[in-house]
């Protein structure tokens, strides 16, 4: 006689990851980015990264320029690079 086989189906997870409560959604976010980017002395990186945008500037940038605004980065000798926004 042989034996019987049995085929197990696996089981997927269920589980949801766990969501920080400090994360703000995106839409929200990118508001305060493009405001800190329009201000007239600009924003540095140490400044978008105070706001909860820990990606590099140039996304930053480019999330700005997604939304019609012209960008700028200006880098002076012994000073942080400082990133603008305008409107077109």
């Amino acid at each position: 006689m042989s034996p019987k086989f049995v085929k197990k189906v696996a089981k997927k997870a269920t589980t949801k990851a766990a969501v920080s409560s400090r994360r703000i959604p995106h839409a929200a976010l990118h508001d305060r980015l493009i405001k800190l980017l329009q201000r007239p002395e600009g924003a540095t990186m140490h400044d978008t990264w105070n706001i909860g945008y820990y990606y590099p500037a140039m996304s930053a940038l480019k999330i700005a320029e997604r939304r019609g605004f012209k960008t700028r980065v200006n880098k002076r000798p012994g000073e942080l690079t400082r990133y603008y926004a305008k409107r077109r």
